[in-house]
């Protein structure tokens, strides 16, 4: 009886949250699939409703614990659950369970950022490139440290939130969400591949051997030549021959270099993009490059200016994308550090700093 009566009480509590908001319309999300939007009555506030079903109880037990987890999870630049409703239904002389659950939605994502900004030719000034790596590079540590990794980073699955900050979501938030390479494989999508897995795709194989964590760094550094020249770079692969082109790649190099982007930039860029993915830095390493200058980041304190005119290129040395030509003279990643003292630096600074407050991307918001 006591039991019932609570299941009846979360049941109006959730009725109560929806009566709130007006439903919008269905919609297909980039990562969710088929969603239905909701705007709040007051606020104008967007939300979205997913819906599940399932006649299995031990699938539906795993859910609800899943994401019972993902509803704890509280970091600045991760998409949050909102609500998780669930209920049994009797449908068509068969047992079926439901499970609805609630997200933030944020229509503008970094591919409409970027059509605007190429539209107005307004390129990212690099103090919101370095902003920009640390509203990405916090919350896939947090992921990482969760043994969770995002599967799918690209322009169009980086959203941004009303004072354009970003907020991203990892592949997995549901169970049955498909990751990057999954989607290339159905035809369902194009991703920003690493070169390991560029070469199975080529096979068409269903289940890739690699490194998630280090395949989404690739990614990462991709997304960032993306955004910095303002257009897609599935050019710089033969996805049918699956290898990387390297003279394409090297050429977006030289652009940047003549946009007038830093060295440190390139080569924090070039580090990313290292073809081996064990010779790539860890998030835990990305983190702590970006505590050491997070103030300055924060502030738009260019920390980076001395290396403006810094005419040594790396794009003179032979096969960079091959090998690890920058490892020996790495100044800017410490990359000697020893995995304990990365994990515990990233850790001592998560205490500190989960409230930080975030600055700006988007072009509508440039109130630096």
């Amino acid at each position: 009886m006591g039991q019932e009566q609570s299941i009846n009480e979360k049941t109006q509590e959730y009725k109560q949250f929806l009566l709130q908001y007006s439903q919008e319309r269905e919609a297909t999300h980039p990562q969710f699939g088929t969603i239905k939007l909701f705007t709040h009555i007051q606020t104008n506030e967007l939300i979205c409703l997913k819906k599940y079903f399932t006649k299995s109880e031990k699938e539906f037990s795993n859910l609800v614990a899943h994401l019972r987890q993902r509803n704890s999870f509280e970091q600045t630049n991760l998409l949050k659950i909102l609500a998780v409703h669930k209920q049994d239904q009797i449908k068509i002389c068969s047992d079926q369970s439901q499970i609805a659950i609630i997200i933030q939605y944020y229509q503008e994502n970094l591919t409409n950022e970027i059509s605007i900004r190429k539209i107005n030719n307004r390129p990212y000034k690099e103090g919101h490139i370095w902003i920009l790596l640390q509203q990405i590079i916090d919350p896939c540590t947090y992921l990482c440290e969760r043994n969770i990794f995002h599967g799918d980073i690209k322009p169009s699955t980086l959203y941004l939130d009303e004072n354009g900050c970003i907020k991203l979501c990892e592949c997995s938030m549901f169970k049955d969400g498909l990751n990057g390479y999954q989607k290339m494989i159905q035809s369902q999508d194009k991703s920003y591949l690493s070169p390991i897995l560029l070469k199975q795709y080529k096979e068409l194989i269903m289940v890739p051997t690699h490194d998630p964590y280090k395949s989404d760094i690739y990614s990462l550094g991709l997304t960032v030549l993306s955004v910095i020249l303002m257009e897609e770079v599935y050019d710089c692969f033969d996805y049918v021959d699956g290898i990387v082109l390297t003279h394409s790649l090297e050429q977006k190099f030289i652009r940047i270099k003549q946009m007038g982007y830093s060295q440190i930039l390139i080569e924090f860029i070039k580090q990313l993009l290292l073809f081996d993915e064990q010779e790539r830095p860890s998030w835990q390493m990305l983190k702590e490059f970006i505590d050491k200058y997070r103030d300055k980041i924060y502030n738009m304190i260019p920390f980076y200016q001395n290396q403006l005119n810094n005419q040594k290129s790396p794009l003179r040395q032979s096969n960079q994308f091959n090998k690890s030509p920058l490892r020996q003279n790495m100044i800017y990643l410490p990359l000697n550090k020893s995995p304990q003292q990365q994990f515990q630096i990233s850790q001592q600074f998560n205490t500190s700093r989960s409230d930080t407050k975030t600055k700006y991307v988007q072009i509508s918001k440039e109130n630096y």
